[in-house]
C-alpha cells in the first residue's frame, strides 16, 4: 500500500462525493466518456490515447475516479511533487455532474492535502478555449502564470494556472 500525500484509498470529498483509485478495469469505459466532452472532444483526443493515459504505471501521478452517490461522476489524476505542490494533471467531470459542487469538493480536497503536507503552490492547467473551466480555476483563486503552445495537441494553447500561497484567493503583493 502506498502512504503519503494523496495516496488515500478513498476519500470522502462533502456529502456523497468520494474519490477512490481508478482501477485499471474502468480506464477504457471512463475514456470513452471522457473524450466524448470538451476540451478533450475539440481537440479530438482518441479514447484510446485516453485509456493509455489513464492506465499507465507512473509512481509520481495519483488517478481517482470522482463518484457521486456510487455512481462514476469523473477522474481526477494529481502529479505530487511538482514545483513546491501538486499538479492537478487532469480533472474531468461527466457533464450530468459538472455545475454541482463536486469540482468544488475536489479542489478544497486538493488544497488541504497539499497544504496539510506543507505544498506552497497548487498547479492546473486548461486548454485556452475552455472558458468555463479557466473560469472556474479564477473563481478557485488560480491565476494565470504562462501560455503553453501546443503542450496537449498541436495548434491548442494550454494555459498554465498557479494558486499561491495555497490557503488564499490571491498572489501575495
Amino acid at each position: 500500500m502506498i502512504s503519503g500525500p494523496f495516496c488515500a484509498a478513498e476519500v470522502a470529498l462533502d456529502g456523497c462525493v468520494h474519490l477512490r483509485p481508478l482501477a485499471p478495469e474502468a480506464c477504457a469505459t471512463l475514456a470513452e466518456a471522457i473524450v466524448a466532452i470538451p476540451p478533450w472532444s475539440v481537440m479530438g483526443t482518441p479514447a484510446e490515447a485516453m485509456t493509455r493515459y489513464l492506465a499507465s504505471d507512473d509512481g509520481g501521478v495519483r488517478r481517482y475516479v470522482i463518484e457521486v452517490s456510487g455512481a462514476t461522476a469523473g477522474a481526477a489524476a494529481v502529479r505530487y511533487p511538482w514545483l513546491r505542490g501538486p499538479y492537478l494533471e487532469l480533472m474531468a467531470l461527466l457533464p450530468e455532474r459538472q455545475d454541482k459542487g463536486v469540482g468544488a469538493a475536489f479542489l478544497t480536497w486538493f488544497e488541504d492535502e497539499a497544504r496539510r503536507h506543507g505544498a506552497r503552490n497548487l498547479w492546473a492547467c486548461a486548454s485556452r478555449f475552455n472558458t468555463r473551466a479557466l473560469q472556474f480555476y479564477r473563481r478557485h483563486g488560480f491565476a494565470e502564470t504562462a501560455v503553453l503552445a501546443g503542450l496537449v495537441a498541436d495548434g491548442f494553447d494550454e494555459i498554465l494556472l498557479r494558486k499561491f500561497p495555497i490557503g488564499s484567493g490571491r498572489d501575495p503583493e
